[in-house]
């Protein structure tokens, strides 16, 4: 199975009510098994890379929803990150990201 993460953003970057410090990212990965996690990780610090300025927090799918998350964050679904195309993903994203 390729892995994949849904990336959110959340936050003031995103909401516009303040003036930003940081961008605040969700990653919602598969599952707490380790090929997930560890994708997850390794998507985080990519987007670290490109992005320095993020702030990145890291869930299962399961926890997501059993925190209820991204509706209480009110998140905002930016992209997909796939293993594939990691590093082209996250630069799009990246470049995106700076354009706001």
């Amino acid at each position: 199975m390729t892995e994949s993460v849904a990336v959110y953003g959340f936050g003031s970057f995103f909401n516009g009510k303040a003036r930003p410090h940081d961008i605040d990212l969700l990653l919602v990965h598969r599952s707490t098994d380790s090929e997930s996690c560890k994708f997850a990780i390794d998507c985080k610090a990519q987007i670290k890379s490109e992005l320095p300025a993020a702030d990145v927090v890291m869930l299962s799918q399961a926890e997501a929803e059993s925190l209820d998350f991204l509706e209480r964050a009110k998140a905002i679904k930016l992209d997909n990150v796939s293993a594939a195309t990691m590093e082209a993903d996250v630069r799009e994203l990246a470049n995106r990201l700076l354009r706001r």
